[in-house]
């Protein structure tokens, strides 16, 4: 059995992956998603989430399972005031089965990743009890089968991602959405957008939190 049938069996239906909307059109015009290192090489011009990426994995692709870091995303969000416009890329489950994939059951960069596992191993070390992060946690009764111990928990996915495997685009609001479709239209990148999701709850750390650890899903609307 694989990885991703394994996600499956726990109800997971997608990777997720957030940057700054610039990026994003960027991404629809090489038609993949790089990491960091082939980003530099490349000579592009990106917007780098992480300035430090203690966690060594430039190479790599910092996903989540289901929903995304969202505590990260809001600390990487307050170091580039100047520019709040974020999407969520929902991706392929499949993607875990790449050769080369590094789980993190916590935040990655903690320990400058040495907290790293692979395989079947390094993907149930994501849903162990406890997990002792930057703080302990533990799978309470209630906690869903489909969500990772800690919120933090990290899956670094070996780039270059190519631009089929998003299932999906998140917006925080229709008005975000709008924007997008607008910046496609003047730029008209080689890939089309993918379906449009609006879901505001994924860009707030305490409401999401809070939500799936109940074990709800929050509110999803596709977009026509």
């Amino acid at each position: 059995m694989t990885i991703a049938d394994l996600a499956r069996r726990l109800g997971i239906r997608r990777l997720c992956h957030f940057t700054p909307a610039r990026n994003f059109a960027q991404m629809l015009e090489t038609g993949a998603i790089h990491g960091t290192a082939e980003l530099a090489a490349q000579g592009a011009t990106f917007k780098q989430n992480d300035m430090s990426r203690f966690d060594g994995g430039l190479s790599h692709v910092c996903c989540s399972i289901e929903y995304p870091n969202t505590w990260y995303l809001d600390r990487i969000r307050a170091n580039d005031p100047h520019f709040l416009d974020w999407v969520i890329l929902a991706l392929d489950p499949a993607l875990l089965d790449q050769p080369g994939v590094r789980f993190f059951p916590y935040n990655a960069a903690r320990g400058r990743g040495s907290g790293q596992k692979a395989g079947v191993e390094g993907f149930a070390s994501l849903f162990a009890s406890p997990v002792h992060g930057q703080q302990t946690r533990t799978r309470l009764p209630g906690h869903p089968d489909w969500w990772p111990t800690d919120d933090q928990a990290e899956v670094q996915v070996p780039g270059p991602i190519s631009i089929a495997s998003v299932r999906s685009v998140i917006y925080r609001t229709e008005q975000q959405h709008a924007t997008e479709v607008a910046r496609h239209a003047m730029l008209r990148p080689l890939h089309p957008l993918p379906p449009a999701i609006v879901a505001p709850t994924l860009f707030d750390k305490y409401a999401l939190s809070a939500s799936v650890r109940r074990g709800e899903r929050p509110a999803e609307r596709p977009i026509p």
